[in-house]
């Protein structure tokens, strides 16, 4: 996944509908979180790390990354359905 797909994916929340007026924000103060081994994780910060050469291995990608970074455990539990690709 890239940014610019995280970008299109929240757009689509707040984006004008057809009289012109936004659908609403209320994704805009929504908590983001990560799922790790069944348990959710609130993102706590943010980092940008640039390179000066291409990342060995990953051919095609750019040489920056957007990392998010978690801090403790959360102690809900995903239910075993909602772990799955679809």
């Amino acid at each position: 996944m890239q940014v610019k797909d995280l970008q299109q994916f929240l757009s689509k929340f707040t984006e004008a509908n057809a009289t012109g007026t936004r659908q609403g924000n209320a994704i805009s103060n929504a908590v983001i979180m990560v799922e790790m081994n069944g348990f959710l994780h609130e993102i706590k910060r943010m980092e940008v790390h640039e390179h000066s050469v291409p990342i060995i291995g990953h051919s095609g990608h750019t040489a920056h990354r957007l990392v998010m970074k978690t801090q403790k455990e959360s102690p809900l539990i995903m239910p075993t359905k909602l772990k799955d690709d679809y």
